[in-house]
C-alpha cells in the first residue's frame, strides 16, 4: 500500500504564510503534496470555498491553473489581491451552488468546508453564506446541493478531496465530517479515508472531552459515466 492514512502537519512555509487570517486560511504546505498527488501540470483545480486564496497559491507553486470561489465579497477581493501575483489564478465571488464553470471541466476539486456552527459570518443569513446556517438539517441540505453542482463541473476520474473536522456545537458533539462523507457519497464515490493531525496542547481532565487535533480528508471521485 502506497498511501499512509495519516500525515502530521508542520509549520507553514514563511514564504506563503498570511498573519491576517491565522487559523483561517489553511496552509499551502498543507495543499501542495495533494496537488501534485492527484492533478498533472496544467490541470484545472477548483475550490468552492476558496476564503482566502490559499489553494490557488498552492496551485500557482505546483503549475495548476486555480480557480477560486468564495461567497464572501470582502474576503474574495482580499484573496484576488493576493493571488494577483500567482500566475494562471482565478478569483471569483460567487456561490458555490452555482460554479461558473463549464460542466466536465475540472481536474481536481480541494477545498475546506465551511463548518457548521461557528461565529463566523452569522450577520449573512439569506445569502447562501453556510456560515450563517443555524439548522443542522438546513445546512446538510445546502451541502447536498452544493455537492451536486460540484460533481457536475468535474470531469469523470477527476478527484475530490474535502477537509472537514467534527465539531462541538454548543456543548453537543456534531458528527459534521460523518454526515458530510454520506451526502457527499450521494453524488461521488467515496475513496478510503486520509486524516491530517495538528499540534495542539491537550488540556482538561474530562474523558468526554480532547483535545480534536485531526481533520477529515473526504477522498472521492467521479465514477466514468
Amino acid at each position: 500500500m502506497g498511501v499512509s492514512s495519516w500525515l502530521v502537519l508542520g509549520d507553514e512555509d514563511p514564504e506563503y504564510a498570511l498573519a491576517e487570517a491565522a487559523g483561517q486560511s489553511g496552509l499551502v504546505s498543507q495543499l501542495r503534496p495533494l496537488i501534485v498527488e492527484l492533478s498533472a501540470p496544467g490541470d484545472l483545480v477548483f475550490d468552492p470555498f476558496a476564503g482566502w486564496g490559499t489553494t490557488l497559491v498552492a496551485c500557482a507553486a505546483e503549475g495548476r491553473r486555480g480557480v477560486g470561489l468564495e461567497i464572501n465579497e470582502s474576503r474574495a477581493e482580499e484573496a484576488r489581491r493576493r493571488v494577483e501575483s500567482c500566475p494562471g489564478q482565478r478569483m471569483l465571488w460567487g456561490d458555490a451552488r452555482k460554479p461558473p464553470l463549464e460542466q466536465g471541466s475540472v481536474d481536481l476539486v480541494l477545498c475546506d468546508l465551511p463548518y457548521f456552527g461557528t461565529d463566523l459570518d452569522v450577520e449573512a443569513a439569506g445569502t447562501g453564506q453556510m456560515y450563517a446556517l443555524r439548522d443542522y438539517d438546513d445546512y446538510l441540505s445546502a451541502l447536498d446541493e452544493t455537492f451536486a453542482a460540484i460533481a457536475g463541473v468535474m470531469r469523470p476520474g477527476a478527484y475530490a478531496v474535502i477537509a472537514v473536522q467534527n465539531r462541538r456545537v454548543a456543548g453537543t458533539f456534531v458528527p459534521l465530517a460523518w454526515d458530510a462523507s454520506r451526502v457527499l457519497g450521494r453524488h461521488l464515490t467515496l475513496g478510503d479515508e486520509r486524516v491530517h493531525l495538528y499540534e495542539r496542547k491537550v488540556g482538561g481532565d474530562d474523558p468526554m472531552l480532547s483535545n480534536r487535533s485531526h481533520e477529515y480528508l473526504l477522498m472521492a471521485v467521479k465514477p466514468a459515466p
